[in-house]
């Protein structure tokens, strides 16, 4: 069963200068305690698309449409996110969906203590008490292994290290189980040894509460360590889908090659490192053809005048290319 299906979802934000196209048809499941990945550069579109999921763009400048956008809850209802109210997409955060968010320190009120916040998911959701709140509080700290609880229940955000921050959010995400968890870039301001610390939390989470995941990230090494699946997403349009062996090993589209690309092997002696030529077109200036076209080393002519569909290649795989993997590695 799926929890999560969207069908041609599409997101417009209405600026000074115009309408920017910000995801353009993007389909997307997440099936029952599976973990996907959504990859990519800064500015592809992850982000927002992992917001609409929760129902967090305001409109306007946000415009969000789809053909399907259902989230199933535990118990079996469907709900279609693009028609709840504000109270009734309260009522499924944090119960049914929640969200990491990428920098902790905007997303916890500073002028609230931890132990305030974190009480806050109880008191609102479970109807608990003041004092039963705070010993959930207390007991999730320790689940997601802050040390010290009752202590840090009664600092306020700034007293507070980057790591530890994260373990907050991560704790006031899964304090309710979700049956849908969503993490945007949830390691991108911490050391590579609390990065560790925290996917493995995540991981824990998720496998002990028997939780979706929906990973969004632009490292390659988070997506071979926490996903199952994986979507490729370049300017607003998904280039390619499969397994994260086969996307890791053979990927099918320039864009997944090069991305690979630009992460040396762990045994490779780096003399330079790779980069892929150019910039991320402008989302108000995309190329006519695939928006790939201008930094691709494969372009043709039929490239830069005509977008691609996303290919079926079989078993599961999409890319969104003219061409096969054995016509475009040959050259």
């Amino acid at each position: 069963m799926n929890v999560l299906d969207i069908k041609d979802l599409k997101i417009i934000f209405r600026t000074g200068d115009g309408f920017v196209r910000a995801v353009e048809g993007v389909d997307i499941s997440i099936r029952e305690g599976e973990r996907v990945a959504i990859v990519g550069e800064s500015g592809c579109g992850k982000s927002v698309t992992g917001l609409s999921c929760m129902g967090l763009l305001t409109t306007p400048p946000a415009y969000v449409t789809a053909r399907e956008f259902t989230f199933v809850s535990r118990n079996g209802e469907k709900h279609n996110i693009l028609e709840k109210t504000e109270n009734e997409m309260l009522r499924l955060r944090a119960e049914e969906m929640a969200m990491i968010f990428q920098d902790p320190s905007t997303f916890l009120n500073p002028v609230m203590t931890i132990g305030e916040q974190l009480d806050e998911v109880f008191v609102y959701h479970m109807g608990l008490k003041p004092k039963q709140a705070r010993e959930r509080s207390i007991e999730m700290m320790k689940k997601v292994g802050i040390p010290d609880p009752e202590m840090r229940a009664m600092q306020y955000p700034h007293e507070l290290s980057g790591g530890i921050k994260q373990r907050i959010l991560i704790a006031m995400a899964t304090s309710l189980s979700p049956r849908l968890l969503i993490a945007d870039e949830p390691t991108t301001a911490l050391d590579v040894t609390i990065q560790a610390q925290i996917l493995n939390l995540i991981s824990e989470r998720c496998e002990k509460e028997k939780m979706s995941l929906l990973m969004i990230t632009h490292d390659l090494g988070v997506v071979r360590e926490m996903a199952d699946r994986v979507y490729v997403m370049y300017c607003g349009k998904i280039v390619e889908e499969g397994t994260v062996d086969e996307i890791l090993t053979s990927p099918r589209h320039p864009y997944t090659k090069a991305l690979i690309d630009t992460v040396p092997g762990m045994d490779e002696k780096v003399e330079r490192f790779v980069q892929i030529p150019h910039n991320v077109p402008h989302p108000m200036n995309k190329p006519q053809g695939c928006y790939f076209s201008n930094r691709c080393a494969y372009c043709t002519e039929l490239c830069r005048t005509k977008q691609p569909p996303l290919y079926d290649r079989g078993n599961g795989r999409k890319s969104r290319c003219y061409f096969r993997p054995e016509e475009l590695w040959e050259k």
